[in-house]
């Protein structure tokens, strides 16, 4: 009986996902809103109305907090492969002037001021507040490439928009994780862990370099063989592994290990885009059980705290994004502007922090605040992104109009 209710579950899940991505642009409801709702009803909801249901057995937060460590790792290395398989190096540098900027005013406006709140809510110190600021810096690439495409953006400006979210995705996680390592090996000579961060990114990339380099050829020789991409996807896993173990950064290795794949052109292309869609099927895998995930964890009773940080957080990304793009001088900034969500990369590389930081001896409560605060804030940022998308859309219904004619087939992977 139980074995079954899980299948029936896991493939409700499925099918949840499946059908919340699909009607993703018709209702305009992100996907991960969704998904993180209906965990919180299977896990803190079910164990405090029916705790001995087998619902409530299955989605128990403490057990799943039990797995954090291998479903962020996981999760991180899937979607930083995929990241880096979609990032076209020579569109990147093409358009790399104002995307750049845009990411970058957007991402450290909102990182840094992010951080000063959090160090006036929370007490923390700088280092571990600057940690948080930089975990919800960047915005979900999932959905507000989604929601750009809803608003009819000119071809430039869409551009820009992708970019951003992959530019701000490795941010997220060249800037977590330095802080991160550095809050984890407190030395009085600030140059030791400075060192030993630039040195663990130097081999990530070196290593991203060449085993991407060499997998090409290997691909090659392969010719069409049938479960060559297993052997790729076991690849990554084996050095994201190594590269953890042995003084590396595997979300950094696993994004350039699928940059080198993508760019060195010597894969036929329709086997790289075949390989890229299978990928994509296990990257929307991952993405519906770590937003299930992120529900089962969640606390209903969060204090006023972590909602005003969610709230603050999301109107000083609104403000950000707004100058960023006036300055820019985009027609309309206001469209730009309102794309604010947060989503998964946010979310698994909190789940890395909470199992490093509960690893070294920090307070519960410490940790556990940190889960709520990206919960939350991932959570208001996509009612009032999806919110403020229709007012938009409702104040301009020539554009509501155009879009339906429309059929947007977005990627989804953040």
């Amino acid at each position: 009986m139980f074995v079954s209710v899980v299948f029936a579950i896991v493939a409700a899940l499925i099918y949840v996902g499946f059908f919340a991505d699909y009607f993703f642009d018709r209702i305009k409801i992100p996907d991960s809103l969704i998904l993180i709702l209906l965990g919180i009803l299977f896990g803190p909801v079910a164990n405090m109305l029916w705790p001995h249901s087998i619902i409530a057995q299955i989605f128990n937060p403490a057990a799943f907090k039990q797995y954090a460590d291998i479903m962020a790792s996981l999760a991180i290395a899937v979607i930083m492969f995929e990241t880096g398989m979609n990032l076209d190096v020579q569109r990147v540098l093409k358009e790399a002037p104002r995307s750049f900027y845009f990411a970058t005013a957007h991402y450290l406006a909102s990182a840094i001021l992010g951080g000063i709140i959090a160090t006036l809510l929370f007490h923390w110190n700088w280092t571990l507040s600057l940690m948080v600021g930089f975990l919800l810096g960047g915005t979900s690439a999932a959905i507000v490439i989604s929601l750009g495409k809803r608003l009819r953006l000119d071809p430039k400006t869409q551009t820009i928009l992708e970019l951003e979210s992959t530019i701000t995705n490795v941010y997220n996680v060249v800037f977590v994780l330095a802080l991160l390592q550095f809050l984890l090996t407190p030395n009085p000579n600030w140059t030791v862990p400075v060192r030993d961060i630039l040195s663990a990114f130097s081999v990530s990339i070196v290593f991203g370099i060449l085993v991407g380099y060499g997998w090409e050829k290997v691909l090659k020789n392969l010719g069409n063989r049938s479960y060559s991409y297993m052997l790729t996807f076991a690849t990554l896993l084996l050095f994201y592994a190594i590269m953890n173990e042995f003084g590396g950064n595997g979300p950094l290795f696993a994004l350039v290990f699928g940059m080198t794949l993508t760019n060195l052109h010597i894969v036929s292309p329709l086997r790289m885009v075949n390989m890229i869609q299978l990928h994509r099927e296990i990257t929307f895998f991952v993405r519906v059980f770590f937003f299930v995930f992120l529900g089962v964890i969640f606390s209903p009773t969060i204090s006023p705290a972590v909602w005003g940080f969610a709230v603050a957080l999301s109107f000083i990304s609104l403000g950000a994004r707004y100058l960023a793009a006036k300055f820019m001088e985009i027609a309309d900034p206001w469209r730009l502007a309102i794309l604010i969500p947060r989503g998964l990369g946010g979310a698994v590389l909190s789940a890395i922090v909470y199992v490093e930081l509960t690893a070294h001896g920090f307070p519960d409560t410490v940790v556990n605040t940190i889960l709520q605060v990206v919960s939350a804030t991932i959570l208001w940022t996509n009612i009032l992104g999806a919110f403020l998308v229709w007012k938009y859309l409702h104040d301009h219904p020539e554009i509501e109009s155009d879009t339906l004619a429309a059929t947007p087939a977005p990627s989804r992977s953040q």
